[in-house]
């Protein structure tokens, strides 16, 4: 048993700080989707993690800034997919792609995860304060990447407008996550996002395409 317990301790420093950090972040959202919040212990994580628990709180104040780690991580990489997207449209492409490509973003991140947490959308009746704060930040970027695009920053049905759009993508997204994100649904699903907006713009002129 000790020789076991000396084999651990070698394996586990064999790692560098990053992938020991990124070896605790996955360990921890597998253990997020699982289950609870409240019923996932830093112990299990670090157990899945292949760490011990005081290494696990070495990198991680507590149970709070792991879980807060382990969202920001996931809307991170959301909001760089969606840069990405827009960035990799042609000039002159319409404003109306440019949109479209935000929300096939989201839906293949939704997807790719397979958890609710993992959604800026998402609220968790034991979710720690600063998670709710990230995913309300993220929200309030995105608003603020269409609201750029305005033609009229000050045209305020179009800020409202784009503002409700993301409440119903939202519950629409939650609803394809629930409903196993079936691909049949997935065009219908973008389509009805973009005639939501359009809908509630009132004309897709509004917005500039990208530059």
């Amino acid at each position: 048993m000790s020789i076991m317990r000396s084999a651990d301790r070698r394996a586990r420093q064999r790692l560098s700080p990053q992938e020991r950090t990124d070896a605790i972040l996955a360990a921890a959202a597998g253990a997020f989707t699982s289950t609870t919040y409240d019923q996932v212990s830093v112990s299990g994580v670090a157990v899945a993690a292949g760490a011990s628990e005081a290494l696990v709180y070495r990198y991680f104040e507590n149970k709070s800034g792991l879980y807060t780690a382990v969202v920001r991580e996931q809307l991170d990489r959301l909001a760089a997919r969606q840069r990405e997207a827009v960035a990799a449209l042609r000039p002159g492409t319409s404003a109306r792609d440019q949109v479209r490509v935000t929300i096939e973003a989201v839906l293949d991140h939704v997807r790719a995860v397979q958890a609710a947490w993992a959604s800026p959308f998402f609220t968790g009746a034991y979710e720690p304060a600063a998670v709710q704060s990230l995913r309300r930040q993220y929200r309030q970027d995105f608003v603020a990447s269409l609201t750029d695009q305005l033609q009229n920053p000050g045209y305020r049905r179009a800020h409202l407008a784009i503002v409700g759009f993301l409440g119903y993508l939202g519950a629409a997204a939650q609803q394809w996550v629930d409903d196993g994100c079936p691909d049949a649904d997935r065009g219908p699903l973008v389509e009805a996002a973009l005639g939501a907006l359009q809908g509630a713009l009132g004309d897709w002129g509004s917005l500039r395409p990208p530059a």
